[in-house]
């Protein structure tokens, strides 16, 4: 993403649009189009923030931590960071302090970006990592500069105190011209979850102008007709991997950037008219919260909505089924490692031939189904490997899924390998349950987990949250699954509960699940 390449030709193309959710109003933009930037706007602001970073010592090959809800800056920060040669960090804004704290060590930041809602966590963030008795590094040469971008609002009374930099005070003492030297940044990810260490991906800095990078995941953009006429929705939050990941693809394309300020699944459908948006990307969560509206029947459909898109977990298949009824065959799927080891794809069409599978490897990768050391055949699960076509010299990348190949080649997932029940001798996966008790409708969300049990070492446990306005009883889920699944995998404990804990990406979140609800309990 370089903003020069689309604001030369195009100043005046909307480059990014904040699409307020309705429980709040969206943050003044930068510039006078508020809730709104334009290609020729993105440039300047990224320019000036990229100088104010160069005169605080800000270097190529530092990092600068993103810790902020989505708003209209985002593109404006990571603009500057990919054209300063420094690593682009987001990370979870809804952190405690000193799990950010942790964060930080890893990352060790020249410099960090955050809002006025934040401003208070990350302060006490960075004296916990300043403090640093257990960092491994020892405490940090500096400490970074800290940057909010957005002091206007929603308070303007909102007092700056002198430990960070109000952005909206100084951004007009800075140059709109670039930064002598730019370098194309790079994107770093830490891996999900709030318990352990996390670890810390970064892609490599490659040492080149930001005109000159590559086309991201060119196949994958390809295949979804990612152009400069795209408009595409964001519903998620902005540090996770894919709407961060297409928020560059889609600028640098010299589309349009549609971003919720959070997921409300009513003001999502909303967007889309109202924005003209062709492309949607989502979460399964999502797309069940979708389909649940009330009177959905009656929502007036866009026709220029083209191309929707789902990942972060596979999407089974009666969903994809239920989508294409409301929306017509335009779903596609992709599944691959925040790490960039390697992505599948799979069209609606052959989503409807090979159901409930992710897909054919994309560009320059080879998949392998890999147990004990051992590659197994067709139709027989094992751990899920990447391999790099061409480079002899790189292992096997493994992702941490359990899955099988079909005679065809198309890729189907059954369970992360660390969430695995194993009950009895018997492997079983949370994930086919889930779908299972997701199919009945009174089931709004549903998680499985593996318990203590005397007998058998694990019991299957299955907590679902009703839909608005069901009943349902522990009986009734059960008799619904084994009309579905295996006797060994239907659940022998079912428990009610009124909502999941769930990450905000969508994804339920397994450690609290666990920690919550695994102690066994008596069957029903």
């Amino acid at each position: 993403m370089y903003p020069p390449t689309i604001a030369g030709p195009h100043p005046d193309r909307i480059a990014y649009i904040l699409a307020p959710s309705g429980a709040d109003s969206p943050h003044p933009g930068p510039g006078a189009s508020a809730g709104q930037v334009t290609y020729a706007e993105l440039d300047a602001e990224s320019n000036r923030l990229a100088h104010y970073w160069r005169e605080a010592g800000v270097k190529p090959g530092d990092s600068v931590v993103i810790v902020m809800e989505n708003n209209i800056w985002w593109p404006v920060v990571t603009a500057a960071g990919m054209r300063s040669g420094v690593y682009v960090t987001p990370v979870n804004w809804h952190l405690t302090a000193p799990e950010l704290a942790v964060l930080l060590d890893e990352a060790k930041p020249a410099a960090i970006v955050t809002s006025t809602r934040l401003t208070d966590t990350v302060l006490a963030a960075v004296d916990a990592y300043l403090r640093g008795p257990d960092g491994p590094d020892g405490p940090p040469e500096r400490a970074p500069d800290l940057l909010c971008t957005d002091l206007l609002c929603p308070d303007p009374t909102t007092p700056t105190g002198d430990r960070y930099t109000p952005w909206a005070g100084v951004r007009t003492d800075w140059p709109a011209t670039p930064v002598e030297g730019e370098l194309l940044g790079a994107r770093v990810l830490f891996s999900g979850g709030t318990t352990g260490r996390p670890k810390r991906f970064a892609q490599p800095l490659r040492g080149i102008h930001p005109a000159d990078a590559p086309v991201r995941h060119s196949d994958l953009t390809a295949k979804l007709g990612v152009d400069e006429n795209t408009v595409l929705l964001l519903p998620a939050p902005n540090y996770h991997a894919a709407p961060f990941t297409f928020t560059l693809i889609t600028l640098a394309a010299g589309g349009t950037v549609v971003c919720m300020d959070r997921f409300d699944a009513a003001a999502a459908m909303t967007a889309i008219t109202a924005h003209g948006v062709t492309h949607s990307q989502w979460v399964p969560t999502m797309l069940v919260r979708l389909l649940r509206l009330p009177d959905r029947d009656r929502i007036e459909l866009s026709p220029l909505h083209r191309t929707a898109f789902t990942s972060g977990a596979p999407c089974p298949p009666h969903l994809k089924a239920a989508i294409d009824d409301w929306w017509g065959p335009i779903l596609h799927e992709y599944y691959g490692a925040s790490e960039g080891y390697g992505h599948t794809y799979i069209s609606p069409a052959d989503a409807r031939t090979h159901p409930g599978s992710v897909g054919k490897p994309l560009g320059n990768t080879r998949l392998h189904i890999i147990k004990d050391g051992v590659e197994l055949p067709a139709g027989e699960d094992g751990t899920v490997c990447f391999e790099s076509i061409g480079d002899s010299t790189a292992a096997y990348k493994e992702m941490g899924d359990i899955g099988h190949l079909d005679d065809d080649g198309f890729l189907y997932l059954v369970g992360r390998a660390g969430y695995m029940i194993i009950s009895g001798g018997v492997n079983i996966y949370p994930e086919e349950i889930e779908a299972a008790l997701s199919e009945h409708p009174a089931v709004a969300d549903a998680a499985v987990i593996g318990v203590p049990d005397p007998e058998f070492g694990e019991s299957v446990k299955a907590i679902v949250e009703p839909a608005p306005g069901h009943e349902v009883t522990a009986d009734e889920l059960i008799t619904h699954c084994r009309s579905r699944i295996a006797g060994y995998k239907v659940p022998r404990i079912v428990q009610i509960v009124d909502d999941l804990p769930r990450l905000p990406t969508g994804k339920l979140n397994k450690p609290t699940l666990i920690e919550r609800f695994g102690a066994a309990v008596a069957t029903p």
